[in-house]
């Protein structure tokens, strides 16, 4: 062939052709091969259908290929990525230990081990009852050796288990922190008002309801203390900088932070270690709190002597801001050492915060850092960056992030994968990715996995962007022209591969052919073409 250059749908330029293609699934960082976009704005593609009430999407470290779906009544679901949003297989079911009738029981969270690619270990939070005594359970589970795809549900290993005094406010998050602890997020054991104990669990640090739990699953910690509060088979360490270790009885030494009311998604920043925590509130109040990175343990963020950064009394609930009320033993409202919100807003405007993740992904440079959250009755999805430890540069993206509006009144959570691209789910069923609009996209850009090559057997192949986005492409375009000039549409391909030997056009003696790849979806939306020339896509044949 005598070619000398091949067109990349990048704006500026083009790249030399290459024998053979870097392949993805062997690049040891997540974002190795990810093309990055400068997208001022934001759209959503349908990954998944069909499940049955979608809590969490989340990934092994560094699993590109797959997401893993919890399921509220006790699976755990994989999704190969690019695939058909109805290409579902069952990872783990352990619906048969699961109590799930309460609306807020079932299985709540997944984590992986941060070793999991050696280990193949993770642990999950679920409920269950037993006689009628309702239990929060976290257990480490073991994937199979043989099939990466397939869970061994006989390899459970309980290592903390504690009573719940009604069906709600489980929490049920899971998160390993920067520090390699497990953090476990509980609610306050329910009800309404947190009733239970003289001034409420929220506020007793002789109980895990109402707080952070650090927790050592992994053995990392090289002067671990013994389990304390987690009941007569628990199994893990108390890392020896937990803030109220005192030894049996007394405080709980699981405790790093208390004063919560029902913690609906938490998370870890994976760049800064800073940690978000959204709290659900009572009557009047949603509060989204926020923690710097490397500080935080023994913060008391309020519950139940406040509702975000206001008075609560529980003996006038329907007041929004009561007078304090005074509980022995605990500070009183508007107390210097309670932890106030960094998000705060009324039950006019929703009615049960969830927490989402700060954007750490791949491909959207410009979200670089803002945190995203929302709600679940009015199905909002906004966001903010943390600067100073304030919220700034607030944004509302419902409309870009939900347009057929499937989220109210059933936002189920957030999710993010192994490449820090992020999720929202409805209760219904069904999983949307955040996007890039598709007109900001590139086919084979700069940093692709795969960029426009010629094989050694002739064949031209590019990026499949449905493989790398999630995003649907009905076809391919390869322009030719000359740089500067004009490029005419020569092929028009559902695959993105151009079989040998490729292009029979010859340029001219003396000059040389250039080429651009691009696609188009179903709404003839095409991506990027770049600022090469001039594009005629008339002449598709």
């Amino acid at each position: 062939m005598r070619l000398s250059w091949l067109g990349t749908a990048v704006a500026f330029g083009l790249s030399t052709v290459a024998l053979g293609a870097e392949n993805a699934e062997d690049l040891v960082s997540p974002c190795l091969g990810v093309s990055t976009t400068a997208n001022a704005t934001l759209t959503s593609v349908t990954v998944a259908t069909g499940l049955s009430s979608p809590l969490l999407v989340t990934a092994p470290p560094a699993d590109t290929k797959r997401i893993f779906i919890v399921e509220k009544a006790g699976r755990i679901r994989i999704h190969p990525r690019g695939t058909s949003p109805a290409t579902l297989s069952t990872f783990l079911d352990i619906s048969s230990l699961v109590d799930d009738l309460g609306f807020e029981m079932g299985l709540l969270g997944l984590a992986f081990d941060p070793g999991y690619a050696s280990t193949l270990h993770f642990w999950v939070n679920y409920t269950e009852t037993v006689l009628s005594q309702r239990y929060t359970v976290v257990s480490r589970f073991t994937t199979s050796a043989t099939d990466p795809d397939v869970a061994l549900p006989g390899s459970e290993v309980r290592v903390l288990r504690f009573p719940q005094p009604e069906e709600n406010h489980n929490g049920g998050m899971l998160a390993f922190g920067p520090d390699g602890f497990l953090y476990v997020f509980t609610g306050d054991g329910g009800g309404g008002g947190d009733v239970h104990g003289t001034c409420g669990n929220g506020q007793n640090k002789a109980t895990l309801l109402g707080k952070i739990l650090r927790i050592d699953v992994r053995g990392i910690d090289p002067d671990p203390g013994a389990p304390d509060c987690g009941g007569p088979s628990a199994i893990y360490g108390v890392p020896a900088s937990n803030p109220f270790s005192d030894g049996p009885g007394g405080s709980c030494d699981e405790v790093w932070a208390y004063g919560l009311r029902n913690p609906w998604r938490s998370s870890f920043d994976k760049l800064t270690g800073d940690l978000y925590v959204a709290d659900v509130g009572e009557v009047c109040w949603e509060e989204g709190n926020f923690v710097a990175g490397g500080t935080g343990s023994a913060r008391n963020y309020g519950w139940r002597q406040m509702e975000g950064s206001h008075c609560f009394n529980v003996n006038d609930q329907a007041q929004c801001n009561p007078v304090g009320a005074i509980c022995a033993g605990s500070p009183p409202c508007n107390d210097p050492s309670l932890v106030r919100p960094v998000v705060e807003f009324s039950h006019g405007e929703g009615c049960a915060i969830i927490g989402g993740y700060a954007y750490r992904g791949c491909r959207m440079s410009s979200w670089q850092g803002r945190y995203f959250y929302g709600d679940f009755c009015p199905g909002f999805v906004k966001t903010f960056t943390m600067a100073g430890g304030v919220p700034t540069s607030q944004q509302d993206v419902t409309a870009q992030v939900d347009p057929t509006g499937i989220l109210p009144g059933g936002f189920g959570s957030f999710g993010a994968d192994a490449q820090g691209e992020l999720y929202v789910m409805s209760l219904g069923g069904t999983v949307l990715k955040i996007v890039p609009p598709f007109a900001d996209l590139e086919v084979s850009a700069p940093g692709a996995a795969n960029r426009l090559v010629l094989s050694r057997n002739g064949d031209w192949t590019w990026e499949n962007l449905t493989s790398a986005t999630d995003v649907p492409v009905s076809y391919y375009r390869v322009y030719r022209g000359t740089p500067g000039g004009s490029f005419a549409c020569v092929r028009k391909a559902l695959t993105p591969s151009w079989p040998a030997p490729g292009d029979p056009a010859s340029p001219p003696a003396g000059q040389l052919y250039a080429y651009v790849v691009t696609a188009v979806n179903g709404l003839g939306q095409e991506t990027v073409r770049g600022a090469v020339g001039t594009f005629n896509a008339s002449t598709c044949p």
